[in-house]
């Protein structure tokens, strides 16, 4: 099916696939082969693998047919295929245009770095494992209040399938709000694990941190929290070692992470964490083999592309230019609904997504990438001249690593916002990535100031 879709392509649909596939290829493997190791861990070899993974390689995996349709929620996205390629196309180049625009940046020293000669000692560490319990105390603490019993039953319901307290809990507004203090454990974990990297010997501890962790991130449904957490402790390691990842652990990671996430789509009930009995109705449904249903379930996500592809097309033809209302309804958010009644809901993007899908039930649950929401705001201009500012923003950040490189925190710090930049990429809705970028940056923020202090 793949190469049935991929012989279906006009000269142009081609020409701008293989333009993008192999500029994004070649500075991932130029990141790869440069003496220096840490060249690979900038931000444009993860951008670049955004790219072909949610532009290119996902979407015709998943929603490409033998008939050269690519059909996704009833609705066959191939007219706006073409123009979605060039929209990532531009948005990977002036993304690079942005993070090379400017070599030298004003970096302030941080962390042990103001000091000359200080080598870290046992009990910075131990400050830090301190910090990172107390967080983990105050998220479970603040869960606890917000679904009662019913947090144990979650966690216990995920590695045993005895459901303890059935139907227990309440979401509402403010609980909702509560519920996403659990973005707070991304950072524990972080903090936890480079103390147990650099000799603070809490290896159970930190293993029974991460499984309650694990398990509160699974019952939610999210796998994007999965990817938060996991990825930034992959790089504190080989930030740690000193060393880039062989290809052979390259491979095997994205396998074993597509086969979990595969599992998890087909599996998760959400709420509730992993559904076996529903994961064996689905496959029994399918006549493709556990691997290739797996996978295929695994690349679901990046059907994105293509709602993100339709919004384009119909821009501005069909669907209004946004303006401001993104950025209106997201600063608007703190202002309770009860104070102002006609408060933005976001219509702008559901109002947008009618155009494509009909009907209610098409059109619940879509979403766009984020390239799609700067064109929906101002066009090209807007597409091209955001990418350019996130490209400039990760080269400051990608300068102050490396300037403060020695410093755990700076590592963590830098691993944090490499790894949200999946966000940024893969989640369009402004209002939802400034959510969680709160959501998950509020500790750290507030905990790397009192670091900073510490040494003046």
């Amino acid at each position: 099916m793949f190469i049935d879709f991929l012989f279906s392509l006009k000269f142009s649909e081609i020409f701008f696939f293989i333009i993008l596939f192999t500029i994004c290829l070649w500075d991932i493997l130029k990141n790869y082969q440069d003496k220096n190791w840490f060249n690979f861990f900038k931000p444009t070899t993860l951008f670049g693998v955004l790219v072909i993974f949610y532009c290119l390689v996902g979407p015709i995996i998943t929603s490409g047919q033998q008939d050269g349709s690519l059909l996704h929620r009833s609705v066959d996205h191939r007219e706006f295929y073409e123009i979605g390629l060039l929209a990532a196309l531009f948005s990977y180049l002036s993304f690079q245009l942005g993070f090379n625009y400017k070599k030298y940046f004003k970096i302030n020293k941080f962390g042990i770095n103001k000091l000359k000669n200080y080598r870290l000692q046992i009990k910075d560490y131990l400050f830090i494992q301190k910090w990172g319990e107390r967080i983990i105390l105050f998220v479970l603490l603040m869960q606890f209040i917000n679904y009662g019993p019913s947090l144990i039953s979650r966690v216990v319901s995920l590695y045993t399938g005895v459901d303890i307290l059935k139907n227990a809990g309440y979401i509402g507004l403010a609980s909702g709000s509560i519920s996403y203090t659990t973005n707070f454990l991304i950072v524990a974990i972080a903090l936890l694990y480079i103390c147990l990297l650099n000799g603070i010997k809490e290896r159970t501890k930190f293993i029974f941190y991460l499984a309650i962790t694990v398990g509160l991130y699974v019952s939610l449904g999210f796998r994007y929290r999965l990817l938060l957490l996991f990825l930034p402790l992959a790089l504190i390691y080989f930030f740690y070692k000193k060393i880039k990842p062989s290809i052979i652990f390259l491979l095997s990671f994205i396998f074993s992470a597509l086969l979990i996430f595969g599992f998890i789509q087909v599996s998760r009930d959400y709420g509730r964490g992993l559904d076996y009995d529903l994961f064996s109705r689905n496959i029994s449904k399918t006549d493709k083999s556990f691997f290739e249903f797996v996978l295929k379930s695994a690349t679901g996500d990046t059907n994105i592309f293509n709602t993100s592809a339709g919004l384009i097309y119909k821009t501005p033809n069909e669907i209004n230019y946004a303006g401001l209302k993104p950025i209106i309804n997201t600063i608007t958010l703190p202002i309770p609904r009860i104070l102002w009644k006609n408060k933005p809901k976001g219509e702008y993007i559901f109002d947008a997504y009618k155009r494509i899908y009909e009907g209610y039930l098409e059109e619940v649950g879509a979403a766009h990438l984020g390239f799609a929401e700067y064109y929906l705001v101002g066009g090209w201009i807007a597409l091209i001249t955001v990418n350019f500012f996130i490209g400039l923003f990760f080269k400051k950040l990608w300068s102050e690593f490396l300037i403060n490189f020695n410093d755990p925190i700076a590592q963590i710090k830098y691993s944090l916002y490499l790894s949200f930049l999946f966000i940024v990429f893969t989640r369009g809705y402004l209002l939802q990535v400034t959510f969680l970028y709160f959501t998950i940056f509020i500790p750290f923020i507030y905990f790397s100031n009192i670091w900073n202090k510490r040494y003046t």
